[in-house]
């Protein structure tokens, strides 16, 4: 991964799959609207193994390895710039080492902010909109998630890698939240976009991005 980018005071989101789409589909579309381009790549030998081949046509192809991408979006005023980390899956193995080697990786950016997304399973219905859920990194961030009236995690777990990563940025001193988007029970395996539009409204709230 390079580490010559010169960056304006940039903040982090990463996404990876879950519950509903929500973090994975929110990842893609923040990125797509943005315009950003791909600027680093994890290696994936080392984080995963290969459990299956795809035939075609009578021919095996060759093994297709899980990537993990930054993509920078440059603000044009040179105020704040983002990079959006989407991983399209999660290790198997060595979450905490591979989330240590991502914050090492963004810190030596100037990456002071960083942000997850993920999903909350509920007995909501599916007809109702989507509240965000949220749990902070630091007491500043959170008292900024207070002050947009979200739903905050007094007590209890984050799993996966949209945890993890938040439990180094507080280790190493960073800020941020993990913004959840309320999906159905009922429906957690499904796509849920709506979820994913209420995750993204109040991140943008949170960075002051249009």
């Amino acid at each position: 991964m390079p580490n010559n980018l010169e960056l304006h005071r940039p903040c982090l989101v990463a996404a990876w799959p879950g519950l509903g789409h929500v973090a994975i589909n929110a990842g893609y579309y923040l990125a797509a609207k943005l315009g950003t381009h791909m600027v680093a790549e994890v290696a994936p030998q080392g984080l995963f193994d290969v459990q299956q081949v795809e035939v075609k046509d009578g021919l095996i192809q060759s093994s297709q390895w899980p990537r993990s991408r930054f993509f920078l979006w440059p603000d044009p005023a040179g105020k704040q710039d983002l990079l959006v980390f989407i991983g399209e899956d999660q290790p198997p193995v060595g979450k905490y080492a591979f989330c240590h080697k991502l914050i090492e990786f963004v810190q030596a950016l100037g990456v002071e902010r960083v942000f997850t997304f993920a999903a909350l399973a509920t007995d909501m219905r599916p007809d109702q909109d989507s509240r965000v859920f949220a749990a902070a990194v630091d007491k500043g961030s959170l008292r900024q998630l207070r002050s947009q009236n979200l739903r905050i995690i007094e007590n209890g777990y984050i799993g996966g890698l949209n945890g993890v990563l938040l439990g180094i940025a507080a280790e190493s001193g960073l800020r941020g939240a993990c913004l959840m988007g309320e999906i159905p029970a009922i429906l957690s395996q499904l796509p849920f976009p709506k979820a994913s539009l209420a995750v993204l409204e109040q991140f943008a709230a949170m960075v002051d991005l249009q």
